[in-house]
């Protein structure tokens, strides 16, 4: 007996999702992000839950499963930790050049701030395409024709008793579809318009809305403070400073970053979000500009301050890409079933 290949690809990508957005708390990911050695930990606990999620393709398809199960969990370590050095990597860079270029005290930053960088966001956007071509490659190497073990097919056929297995077949593959949408827009989504958008420049640890003017220390100086990097976006947080041993510089003037969107915010993106798939499934793309539009309307007067302007059109531009571009994949993976 032959597992339906689109079905075992759906289920693989479902059990991806599971695991990175639905089964990794803001704890772990962030322990995974540790410089050095204190990554270890939660990186082999995201690890374990990557294969736990994966284990049952090993009991479903024997030895081609329990390949794809070995060759999915180092790869996903693999480029997770490689995602966190090179995201640290990029985080310092950018703020050495909002040092260099904010050297002086009561210089303002221009655009979407002193320390922004697309690199964070990009990466993310890179490590999940990277875990689901290795997905793809593994099916497709060793799933896409291999049978089921017998033992498996032995219970499947006994699930489905005098079931159709084709239609059994098509309404699982709908919902596994479905569930990896909801996934990706409710929690992917989020994340990575966050991440994409949200990193500020910070001063002793705390955002720069938070600290004092010049004129408000004009009395006293200031003393020296530190430069780092902090996000937030739902359960995920993190922080990066820059080499210690470069000198440090007062920045306490500069104008304030736009605060990243917080929990209506992140709550409006998800139902953009949503709205768009629906829409999209529908066949009624053309309603995606009045979700838009609607949105760009609550923000109007905002618009005239240029980098909430910036921050918006970034995020918004982002979670529209997200939508669509999931949408329209899910639209094409339910079409082929004809």
């Amino acid at each position: 007996m032959t597992a339906d290949a689109g079905l075992v690809l759906a289920w693989l990508v479902l059990a991806h999702l599971v695991a990175d957005f639905v089964l990794q708390p803001g704890s772990m990911a962030r322990a995974k992000a540790a410089p050095g050695s204190g990554a270890t930990p939660a990186l082999v606990s995201h690890a374990l839950v990557v294969g736990v999620c994966v284990v049952p393709f090993g009991l479903a398809f024997g030895a081609p499963g329990w390949w794809v199960v070995a060759i999915v969990v180092l790869s996903h370590a693999v480029i997770d930790r490689l995602k966190a050095v090179l995201t640290r990597r990029a985080e310092a860079a950018s703020l050495a050049e909002a040092r260099r270029r904010h050297e002086a005290a009561g210089t303002a930053p221009d655009g979407l701030g002193p320390a922004w960088t697309p690199v964070p966001g990009a990466l993310f956007a890179v490590d999940q395409l990277a875990h689901v071509a290795i997905l793809v490659a593994a099916w497709a190497a060793l799933l896409s024709v291999a049978p089921l073990d017998p033992a498996f097919a032995g219970w499947a056929a006994d699930w489905f008793g005098a079931r159709d297995p084709a239609v059994v077949h098509e309404v699982l593959f709908r919902g596994v579809v479905l569930a990896s949408l909801l996934i990706v827009n409710v929690r992917a989504g989020a994340l990575f318009v966050g991440v994409l958008v949200a990193p500020r420049l910070a001063i002793e640890g705390r955002p720069l809305e938070d600290r004092p003017t010049a004129s408000a220390t004009s009395a006293s100086p200031a003393p020296p403070a530190r430069l780092g990097w902090t996000f937030q976006v739902g359960p995920i947080e993190g922080r990066a400073v820059p080499d210690p041993a470069a000198p440090p510089t007062a920045v306490t003037a500069m104008h304030p970053s736009p605060a990243p969107p917080g929990r209506v915010g992140e709550a409006i993106g998800i139902i953009e979000r949503l709205l768009i798939v629906t829409f999209v499934l529908a066949g009624a793309e053309a309603a995606i500009g009045l979700v838009i539009a609607a949105k760009t309307l609550a923000r109007f007067k905002q618009l005239d301050d240029r980098d909430f302007a910036e921050y918006y059109l970034l995020g918004t531009l982002a979670s529209v890409a997200v939508a669509s571009i999931s949408a329209f994949a899910a639209a094409a993976a339910l079409g082929s079933l004809g």
